[in-house]
């Protein structure tokens, strides 16, 4: 007998036994020679899976349906609503081509709103107020809020006064196109320093004379403008600078369709007038606002600078000197007892209904100020104003803009008048502030 060591000496392999035959089965699967395109459907497993997997697509259906009704409710109320325009941002292509940049770098914005009826070719293009940046590090500041970027614009913005869409109470202007330039450049739309300052990390750009320019140009391009009939350009305080200024060029700019412009001019007729303190103010932040920002060559505004003496260059935005420069015709809103002048300018801090005695002269002088401003600029025929003794500031976009009148004639028809090429120019009688309250304390409510 041979062992298996035998077997390995001889060459000879040792053949594994064959397994053992399985039991007979009473259902052998079929086997496919190709792949199935559709698997069995009938086994518990794969059932489980097609119903959580039809669940999941259920829970989908559902979540895109609850997202459609939401996205229908939201573009509904703002349809419906009075006061909203959408916030529409240049492409960041478009912008950089032209050297377009809010203060912190990113794309110019405005927002819109369109006339109810596509046939209305009548057009507001409205410069929001704001104040100035004049310095590096409060234009950094500035820089992270809505007045310095689009990045953190709001996705809309309810429009009131002039700007409403509210029949009832606004019916010369409530089917109007609407666009309200998103001022995010801190120098009244004027700025024109081509140089980048801060640093890498916080870039500044002090460009608003292009940011204007580019955002017409893109409106032009895009929407209806381009072929409107009517435009009136709006503004309140430093957007009213901006506007007052830039009105002539913006003429330049617009297609032959155009048959009038205008500018409204609201809550910018500030006056170089001595403060508390015997000080000008007002000088001082308009030189700062015109060497930092470099206006001197902002093209809107070099008919005007040149005609000057190096010191004086920046009396052009005062609308007393710019106004000879002027061909649109303009209207002019203000207060003769504006509040931020009175703040900002003056230097005095109190409530209208509180403010010390000894302040008074100092209040009445600007008062006279800017009410001989308004008989200078309306010798004019062309052009109109109309003055209110109510302390407020920022005048055409309150909802209470409809209650102002004088002689029986609204603010509202004032307008409407003056656009129409009426003789409308209006006025309170000038009265002491005490007498104004009193007149003003129902029309403010």
């Amino acid at each position: 007998m041979y062992t298996s060591n035998n077997f390995q000496s001889s060459g000879i392999q040792k053949i594994a036994e064959p397994p053992p035959s399985p039991p007979a089965m009473a259902f052998v699967p079929v086997k496919f020679s190709r792949p199935q395109l559709v698997p069995p459907l009938f086994c518990s497993r794969r059932i489980y899976v097609h119903l959580a997997f039809l669940i999941v697509i259920i829970i989908i259906l559902g979540l895109i349906r609850l997202m459609s009704q939401v996205k229908v409710t939201f573009v509904e109320y703002h349809l419906k609503s009075d006061s909203d325009a959408e916030l529409v941002t240049l492409p960041k292509r478009f912008a950089s081509a032209r050297g377009a940049y809010c203060l912190d770098g990113s794309p110019p914005a405005f927002y819109l709103r369109n006339s109810p009826s596509p046939s209305v070719k009548f057009w507001i293009i409205y410069l929001p107020g704001g104040s100035w940046c004049l310095t590096e590090e409060e234009c950094l500041q500035r820089s992270h809020t809505d007045l310095g970027s689009s990045h953190v614009a709001r996705t809309s913005m309810p429009l009131d006064g002039l700007l409403s869409n509210n029949c009832e109470i606004n019916p010369d202007f409530c089917y109007w196109n609407v666009v309200v330039l998103q001022y995010c450049d801190g120098s009244s739309f004027l700025g024109n320093q081509s140089l980048v300052l801060g640093n890498e990390s916080k870039p500044l750009y002090l460009r608003g004379a292009i940011v204007f320019d580019t955002l017409i140009e893109y409106l032009i391009s895009t929407t209806h403008l381009g072929s409107a009939e009517q435009i009136l350009l709006a503004g309140s305080s430093a957007g009213g600078v901006g506007a007052f200024i830039h009105v002539d060029r913006l003429r330049t700019r617009l297609p032959q369709t155009v048959k009038t412009l205008h500018v409204l001019v609201d809550a910018a007729m500030f006056v170089n007038t001595a403060d508390i303190n015997e000080g000008f103010t007002l000088a001082h932040m308009f030189q700062k606002l015109y060497s930092f920002h470099s206006l001197k060559d902002s093209e809107s505004i070099r008919e005007c600078t040149t005609v000057q003496t190096s010191d004086n260059e920046w009396t052009c935005l005062l609308p007393g000197v710019y106004n000879q420069f002027v061909f649109t015709p303009a209207f002019f809103i203000n207060s003769m007892y504006d509040t931020w002048q009175r703040r900002n300018i003056l230097k005095i801090v109190c409530d209208a209904d509180s403010c010390p005695e000894k302040y008074l002269p100092t209040i009445y002088a600007t008062r006279d100020a800017i009410h001989n401003l308004a008989g200078s600029i309306t010798k004019s025929k062309k052009n109109g104003a109309f003055l209110t003794v109510c302390p407020r500031h920022t005048i055409v976009i309150r909802p209470w803009f409809f209650n102002l009148e004088v002689g029986g004639l609204s603010l509202l028809n004032s307008i409407a008048l003056w656009l129409q090429h009426h003789e409308a120019t209006t006025s309170y009688d000038v009265v002491d502030l005490q007498s104004a309250l009193e007149q003003c304390q129902d029309i403010l409510k």
